[in-house]
């Protein structure tokens, strides 16, 4: 038997370096037309560090947990034993592969280096490769291409495939339809924007069954520490008199340093790739949203020094910001990463500012890319996303333009905002459920440590209250609409004994007894409607955000995540038990968060394990009751006028864990089966200089 094929190896790579730099004319073409659409290759491979890959989404675990996938595997490895297969394509998926990531992981990279290494001659003879950027030429593109069976494709970002967007699975189906006849597929996508698929039949980990087809399926790791610091040996190598005397290059170390402040965030490779402007930045308590702001405030910074150095007058930052994102807004409505030079000039003649663009530097450490056609487009989607994001966030809301759709990556920056922008125009209706469910935030307390974790809640619509024939009692009438103008957070789990237990200790109160049953995950008992309050105070003063009870009615629309059943499941009382601590499963106690099913946006112990308190005065109706998700507040109440409790607790029958049921207590009460998790909220937004 011959040697195995190898398709793509770590050890190739120095060896593809020489080879970019010395490049032969023949190749050159290719090359150019390469970098147009994915990058610059040289770049790329001189600082390319080789990922890893999991059969489990990352994401998939608490932040205090291990990891679920243990295993990890070299994605060379991964891709190369893929590739080289001996199987042949049936039309049952197992020649198509999906490897998907949060943005910045590399799924990009990734495939360049596939097809990197396919352009330099470094696979076996007689295979052709094809790498797309997926879009509206897609299709006509794998149909015209010839000898499909020994070709392999590669289709990048998915998730930024207009024809994709609110049809994601018709378009995989599609798409896998219309590849079977090659020898193997890779497509790429962000994980959050995947379609929340079937699990193999088999139970096989790494598969995924797409509309008929099982396919296997990787998730790109995080970088460890290991491949971070690789990274920085890289970017930073030791001088050969360095080597010799054995001394560390100051520049890297100072990098480390730098990039240890990141956290988590030093795991993700796009933002290494920045890591000079973080560097300049300095040390500090980075979130996504802060980390990008500098990014692109350092670049502007560079851009308006440059200009008036050449010019001896340029646009001010702050005009080059307001020219970025009226940029960013303007693909984001038409679904695009490429601003076409005549819609740049159309754009300029309302805004004439715009025309600066023409000036910036393209090349570098630029954050925005020309192609050979002079379409402009940023470096990364996640740039763009940004920058939507903020300009929301800054510039005053005037109600026009068309809606923008909003992404899991804009969720995240969207979480960290220090005010609440005016986001009456993203998009939400298209958000998958999976999507929101699988994005969370911890914000920063003042000693460094993290407040609870929180859950971002969409905008929107819904019928609040019961039926005549499915409510308890009169209080649960009439059934009304509601409209949530504005996202907001929820707790992802009620308040715990560990966190209230910090407030109490810091604000030198009284630590609310167990009833012997521990304390720990567990949620926070015997606690008053003015502790929670307290609470929801104290995290803000350290937060810096607001935090406060959530209202009846948000506490309602999250816990019915865009249902309209008896529970947020359905109508069956027999499906109750996963979802829920209630008196047919409780075992006598209240038991640790999280441990029954989340609902569809990602809210554990919505119903049962413990009441919880509302901002709400408690009414006989919901006669004369907000319609806008406000907390109904009687100005003329009486000290001590109850307040609500809403989601029932592990006493309670099925019936009094629905949505829709309402309780109501005093606001001193502190019984067994009392507990409370707080809404965070943004303030409403105000003019900013960026």
């Amino acid at each position: 038997m011959g040697e195995p094929l190898s398709f793509i190896s770590v050890a190739n790579v120095e060896k593809l370096i020489k080879l970019l730099i010395r490049m032969h004319d023949e190749h050159r073409a290719e090359i150019a037309r390469f970098a147009d659409v994915f990058g610059d290759p040289l770049q790329l491979a001189r600082f390319y560090v080789e990922p890893k890959c999991q059969h489990h989404n990352p994401a998939d675990r608490h932040e205090d947990d291990e990891p679920m996938s243990q295993v990890r595997a070299p994605a060379f490895d991964v891709v190369n034993d893929f590739l080289r297969g001996d199987f042949t394509p049936l039309g049952d998926g197992r020649t198509q592969m999906f490897i998907l990531s949060d943005a910045g992981m590399g799924k990009t990279s990734l495939l360049m280096m596939v097809r990197l290494m396919h352009l330099m001659a470094f696979w076996p003879p007689g295979y052709d490769c094809l790498l797309l950027k997926l879009g509206e030429g897609t299709l006509d593109a794998i149909a015209a291409h010839p000898d499909k069976a020994n070709t392999v494709l590669l289709l990048d970002a998915l998730d930024e495939d207009p024809l994709a967007w609110g049809a994601i699975e018709s378009r995989l189906v599609t798409l896998l339809d219309a590849t079977v006849q090659f020898r193997r597929v890779v497509l790429s996508c962000r994980t959050q924007f995947f379609p929340e698929a079937g699990s193999d039949a088999f139970g096989r980990p790494g598969r995924v069954e797409v509309g008929g087809y099982i396919c296997p399926m990787v998730f790109l790791s995080l970088f460890d520490d290991a491949q971070v610091d690789d990274y920085l040996s890289k970017r930073f190598p030791d001088a050969w008199h360095r080597r010799l005397s054995g001394r560390e290059n100051p520049e890297r170390a100072r990098a480390a340093r730098v990039v240890h402040s990141m956290k988590s965030l030093r795991f993700r490779p796009l933002l290494l790739a920045h890591i000079d402007d973080i560097v300049e930045a300095g040390a500090r308590d980075w979130n996504a949203y802060s980390l990008y702001q500098a990014l692109v405030d350092r670049w502007l910074d560079r851009e308006e020094r440059k200009l008036r150095q050449q010019r001896g007058s340029s646009p001010s930052k702050e005009t080059l910001w307001r020219v970025c994102m009226a940029v960013a807004l303007h693909m984001q409505s038409r679904g695009s990463r490429l601003l076409p030079r005549v819609e740049l000039d159309q754009l300029a003649t309302g805004f004439r500012q715009l025309a600066s663009l023409e000036d910036l530097d393209v090349g570098g450490r630029s954050l925005l890319n020309r192609t050979a056609a002079e379409d402009f487009r940023f470096s990364h989607y996640s740039i763009q996303e940004f920058l939507v994001v903020h300009a929301l966030a800054t510039e005053p809301a005037d109600g026009s333009g068309e809606p923008l759709r909003i992404t899991g990556q804009m969720l995240e920056f969207v979480a960290y905002l220090p005010r609440m922008p005016a986001l009456g125009r993203l998009d939400f209706a298209g958000l998958q459920p999976s999507t929101l469910a699988g994005f969370s935030f911890q914000d920063v307390l003042s000693d460094g440590s993290l407040g609870p974790r929180m859950q971002l809640i969409p905008p929107g619509t819904f019928m609040m209250g019961s039926t005549p024939e499915d409510q308890v009692s009169v209080d649960e009438q009439p059934l009304h609409p509601v409209t949530i103008a504005q996202p907001f957070a929820l707790g992802r789990f009620p308040v715990t004994f560990d966190e209230y237990d910090r407030f109490a200790m810091d604000a030198g109160r009284k630590r609310p007894k167990d009833w012997g049953w521990g304390r720990g995950n567990r949620p926070v008992i015997g606690v008053s409607w003015e502790d929670a309050a307290a609470y929801c105070a104290w995290l803000s003063q350290q937060t810096g955000r607001t935090y406060r009870l959530p209202s009846e009615a948000e506490w309602e629309y999250g816990c019915r995540a865009g249902s309209e059943t008896r529970w947020c499941f359905g109508d069956a009382e027999e499906d109750l038990g996963p979802h829920a601590w209630y008196g047919a499963n409780m075992e006598g106690r209240t038991h640790p968060v999280g441990e029954k099913r989340p609902n569809r946006w990602g809210l554990h112990d919505m119903h049962g394990n413990v009441w919880e308190w509302c901002e709400d005065h408690a009414h006989r109706s919901y006669e004369g009751a907000p319609a806008d998700g406000s907390a109904w507040i009687d100005g003329d109440a009486e000290a001590g006028a109850d307040r609500v409790v809403r989601g029932g607790s592990w006493i309670n029958l099925a019936r009094n864990v629905r949505s829709a049921c309402r309780g109501r207590y005093e606001p001193d009460d502190r019984v067994v089966d009392l507990g409370f998790r707080c809404a965070r909220v943004q303030e409403a937004a105000e003019p900013q200089a960026s």
